[in-house]
C-alpha cells in the first residue's frame, strides 16, 4: 500500500462550483487516498460573508470569513479559488502566494486579466501556481501544451473553447430553431455558472482565449483587448444557408503565431462539412493544435460543469502533492513572456462568405462583384438566390472571397451599402482556413 501523505486545502468560495467540487471531494478522498497515497484534507473554506447561510452538510467548523485564518495556518498547503470575480480575490490570492502557500485556480476573469503579475509572483515565492480550472471543461489543454507538447512549437490552436455556446449553436442546426427557442431550453442554464456564461458576446471565451495565449504563446494580453463575437446576432437564416453551401457554424477560437505578430480572435466561424471540429456536438469542446514536430492533434472532452471542472481540480491537487513529496526540486513552469504584438481583427486575413439581401432584377450580382474587384478582393464563388425578407420575397447574392485583408472587405462593404439595390443587413462570415 502507499505511503499516506497529507495535502490540506482551503477552498476560497463555496457557490455553485465549490459546493459542486465539495460533493465530489467527499465521494472520492478516499478513492484518491487508497490509489495515490495522498490524503486530500479541507482544513477551511473562505466566505466572504460572515452571515452566509451554511449548507447543513457541511462542517460549520470549516466557514471562515478572516482570511488570517489561512494565512496563519503553517500547516495549509494549498488553496484552490472557486470564488470568482478580480477583487478583493485578486489581493487575497497575492497575501496567500506571499505566504508561500500554493496556487489552483479556477477564476476565468482574475487569470485573464492579472495572469502575468500572478506567475510572476508565484515564481518570485518559488510556490506552484497551476491554472488548467480556469478553462472549464474536462480538457488539460495547458497540460498537454506544457509538458506533452515541450519539445514542440505551437503554430496554431483553434478550437470549440464555449461548451454552452456549442450547445446553442447545435441545437439551432439540428432542430433549425431560432436563438430565442434554444434559450427556453432549462438545460442552457443547468449547464452555465451563471446566465451571464451563457456567453452571448463571446467574453466567456475570449478570457479562455486570454489565458491559452499566455500558455501557448507567452502571450500577456487582457481579455477585454481581445476580438471577441458571440451568439447573439446568429439567426436561424445564417443556419440555413450555412448548411445550404456544405458548411457549419462554431463558436471557434483561434490563435496563430506569425513572424511578427500574433493572431487571437473569438468568432461564429463557417466550418467546412468534412472537418473533424464538426463531430464535436452538444455541450463538449475540442482543442485544434498544429505543432511544427506532431504536425496536427486534437483532445476532446466535456466543455461545462462542475464535474470536468472538479475533476481538472482534484488533479491539480495530486500534482502539487507528486511535486511537494516526491520531487521537491521539479522546476516549476514559467512563462516565457514575449513581446510580440497582437493583431487587430481588421490586419487579418482569411476567407470570407458574404451574403447580400438585393432586389431581385438583372445586373445585381455584376454591380456588386465590380466593387469588390476595385478593392482587389478575389472571388472564389458566387451564387444568386431567391429569398423571403420580412415576408418580401427579395433576391440574396452569396459570394465567397478568397483569403483576404479584413480591412479591405469592410471597406468593400461600406461601398456596397451605399446601392440603392441593397435591401436589408450585409452579413459576413469568416471561413476556417486550412494553413
Amino acid at each position: 500500500m502507499p505511503e499516506r501523505k497529507q495535502i490540506t486545502f482551503a477552498l476560497l468560495g463555496f457557490g455553485k462550483l465549490g459546493q459542486g467540487f465539495y460533493k465530489i471531494w467527499q465521494n472520492k478522498k478516499d478513492q484518491i487516498k487508497e490509489q495515490t497515497g495522498y490524503e486530500l484534507i479541507l482544513t477551511k473554506i473562505l466566505i466572504r460573508n460572515e452571515h452566509y447561510e451554511r449548507p447543513k452538510n457541511v462542517d460549520e467548523k470549516l466557514f471562515t470569513h478572516n482570511l488570517d485564518d489561512l494565512l496563519n495556518d503553517t500547516n495549509l498547503k494549498v488553496v484552490v479559488d472557486v470564488i470568482g470575480g478580480i477583487e478583493p480575490i485578486f489581493s487575497i490570492i497575492k497575501k496567500l502566494i506571499e505566504k508561500k502557500i500554493n496556487v489552483i485556480s479556477a477564476n476565468r476573469i482574475l487569470l485573464a486579466s492579472k495572469m502575468h503579475e500572478l506567475s510572476d509572483l508565484a515564481n518570485t515565492h518559488l510556490i506552484h501556481f497551476l491554472t488548467e480550472p480556469s478553462l472549464g471543461g474536462g480538457i488539460p489543454v495547458s497540460v498537454i501544451l506544457q509538458r506533452d507538447l515541450v519539445a514542440n512549437q505551437v503554430t496554431e490552436l483553434y478550437g470549440i473553447v464555449s461548451g454552452v455556446s456549442n450547445f446553442i449553436l447545435n441545437e439551432m442546426t439540428d432542430n433549425k430553431i431560432s436563438l430565442n427557442r434554444v434559450l427556453e431550453n432549462p438545460d442552457i442554464i443547468k449547464m452555465a455558472e451563471s446566465i451571464s456564461i451563457i456567453d452571448y458576446e463571446g467574453s466567456d471565451s475570449a478570457m479562455k482565449v486570454s489565458i491559452l495565449a499566455a500558455t501557448a504563446f507567452g502571450i500577456d494580453i487582457n481579455y477585454l483587448h481581445i476580438y471577441a463575437e458571440g451568439v447573439s446576432e446568429i439567426t436561424l437564416q445564417d443556419i440555413i444557408w450555412a448548411d445550404h453551401f456544405g458548411y457549419e457554424l462554431k463558436m471557434l477560437a483561434i490563435m496563430r503565431d506569425h513572424a511578427e505578430c500574433f493572431e487571437l480572435r473569438v468568432h461564429p466561424t463557417l466550418v467546412p462539412k468534412e472537418h473533424p471540429m464538426i463531430s464535436v456536438k452538444g455541450e463538449y469542446n475540442a482543442y485544434y493544435i498544429k505543432t511544427d514536430l506532431l504536425g496536427e492533434y486534437m483532445v476532446y472532452g466535456l466543455g461545462v460543469g462542475t464535474e470536468p471542472t472538479s475533476s481538472l481540480i482534484l488533479r491539480d491537487l495530486i500534482e502539487i502533492g507528486n511535486r511537494i513529496y516526491n520531487n521537491p526540486r521539479r522546476q516549476r513552469f514559467n512563462f516565457n513572456w514575449n513581446n510580440k504584438r497582437v493583431m487587430d481583427i481588421g490586419e487579418i486575413e482569411t476567407s470570407y462568405y458574404v451574403r447580400f439581401p438585393c432586389v431581385d432584377k438583372p445586373g445585381v450580382m455584376g454591380e456588386i462583384t465590380t466593387i469588390i474587384g476595385k478593392h482587389k478582393i478575389n472571388i472564389s464563388s458566387a451564387h444568386a438566390e431567391i429569398g423571403k425578407l420580412d415576408n418580401k420575397v427579395i433576391g440574396y447574392v452569396h459570394i465567397f472571397l478568397e483569403k483576404t485583408r479584413e480591412s479591405h472587405l469592410y471597406s468593400a462593404i461600406e461601398k456596397i451599402k451605399a446601392l440603392k439595390l441593397i435591401q436589408g443587413e450585409i452579413k459576413f462570415f469568416r471561413i476556417l482556413d486550412e494553413d
